[in-house]
């Protein structure tokens, strides 16, 4: 018996030795050893770091002091009361608890009450420079003691639920905001909202709620559809549709033709107007205009077909403009302007105001009259003004103008033309 207490004696030995020399040698330290390190109380924990400088092992503390705040406030809510009913039975605290505990500095960077935590709030910090006996490098134990009460914890919990349960209400009030989305700007920003919620959210069920609907804020562009209102030769208006009602857009869209000229495009009231000259748009010739929107991932076109069929019931000028320029005294010079209208119309209309410019003769022509026409065929036009001085000689040449016509007690309609003259200057 005294043998074998001799033996476990011996081993007892060996082993104090083999640890004592195991142990590494402290050759610097911040002060006195305190009592408080690896301990927690009612008012305070403390947390230890090892790390090759001072730095990193200061880093790593605040982040267990996050850690064990996150922790504490997790462990003590008892429900997520922004959460669905399906996070409340089936995950509970455990998914809050687990999930801040494997992503930590996502969820700390994410809770506005814990970004303020800093070691300059510690109660006090213990340190220790120590060599490894095994290879001789040096590392440093970092230990700090933070304040922590029962009433920063309650005070942490109330502001988590009331951050919480704003982010949630933010999330619910997008969702009733889709279905009465009045203009593409809306989708924008509802998008800009719904990416941080996304990235907040810490349960897979509100996460995904937020994502689905981040999703089909997303899909909204390209549901967005051009609806014709109304068309005319010379004028289409149309409206934006999304899910049955009307969009507005601040952005126009952009506007493409072989054969219209001199398009615009302008809102009016919750529709758009387009105007353009149908003048050179031909039977012949695949007359349309294409509207595009372009839209954060998606594109919106439409094609509005003209349909010129009532441009061939109407009147159009052709063949050449005469002016014909006569001297009447020194200083006054009569010019009579005589042109060609082709009529497809059987019904009576008016032509007049006639306007055109050949800055190279002096003319600046402009007929404030309308003359009234009956039937289809070939008609002529003709009015005269007066110039203060004779053009130099005949020219020839082209021109462009405008003139309206008005069918019945219909809106006058502008036309334009380009047709060749033949001017000749009279003299006595």
């Amino acid at each position: 018996m005294k043998a074998i207490r001799n033996i476990i004696f011996c081993v007892l030995l060996s082993v104090l030795a083999t640890g004592l020399a195991a142990r590494d040698r402290v050759v610097e330290k911040s002060g006195k050893t305190p009592d408080w390190l690896m301990t927690s109380g009612r008012d305070g924990f403390s947390v230890f770091a090892r790390a090759d400088d001072i730095s990193s092992a200061r880093d790593k503390c605040l982040e267990d002091i996050r850690q064990y705040i996150v922790n504490s406030i997790a462990a003590n809510i008892t429900s997520v009361e922004t959460s669905t009913t399906d996070l409340h039975n089936r995950d509970g605290i455990e998914t809050l608890y687990t999930t801040y505990n494997s992503e930590l500095k996502t969820a700390a960077a994410k809770l506005p009450f814990l970004t303020g935590i800093s070691l300059s709030d510690a109660s006090e910090v213990y340190w220790e420079k120590c060599r490894s006996r095994e290879d001789g490098s040096y590392y440093y134990n970092y230990h700090v003691l933070y304040p922590f009460s029962a009433a920063d914890r309650n005070r942490l919990i109330k502001e988590f639920k009331e951050y919480d349960a704003g982010k949630y209400g933010l999330l619910m009030q997008l969702r009733e905001d889709y279905a009465a989305l009045s203009d593409v700007s809306e989708i924008d920003a509802a998008i800009r909202d719904l990416e941080p919620l996304a990235a907040y959210f810490f349960d897979d069920v509100r996460k995904q709620e937020a994502e689905s609907l981040m999703a089909a804020y997303r899909k909204a562009y390209s549901l967005i559809s051009v609806v014709p209102v109304s068309q005319e030769l010379g004028r289409f208006v149309y409206s934006l549709v999304l899910d049955g009602h009307d969009m507005t857009c601040s952005k126009l869209p952009q506007l493409r033709s072989e054969t219209a000229s001199s398009m615009t495009v302008k809102p009016a009231g919750r529709e758009y107007e387009i105007t353009y000259d149908y003048t050179y748009c031909y039977p012949s010739d695949d007359n349309y205009i294409l509207i595009s929107y372009s839209f954060p991932g998606a594109s919106l076109k439409y094609r509005h077909q003209i349909d010129i069929s009532p441009k061939e019931n109407r009147v159009v000028p052709y063949g050449f403009v005469g002016i014909d320029c006569v001297r009447k005294d020194s200083t006054d010079i009569s010019v009579t302007v005589s042109m060609t209208l082709r009529s497809k119309t059987a019904t009576g209309f008016s032509a007049g105001k006639v306007s055109f410019s050949l800055p190279e003769a002096g003319i600046e022509a402009a007929a404030e009259n309308m003359t009234e026409f009956s039937g289809e065929g070939t008609q002529y036009l003709r009015f005269t003004f007066h110039l203060p001085q004779m053009p130099a000689e005949n020219m020839r040449g082209m021109l462009t103008g405008t003139m309206q016509v008005r069918y019945g007690g219909g809106p006058a309609e502008t036309v334009t033309y380009t047709l060749p003259y033949n001017l000749k200057v009279y003299t006595d």
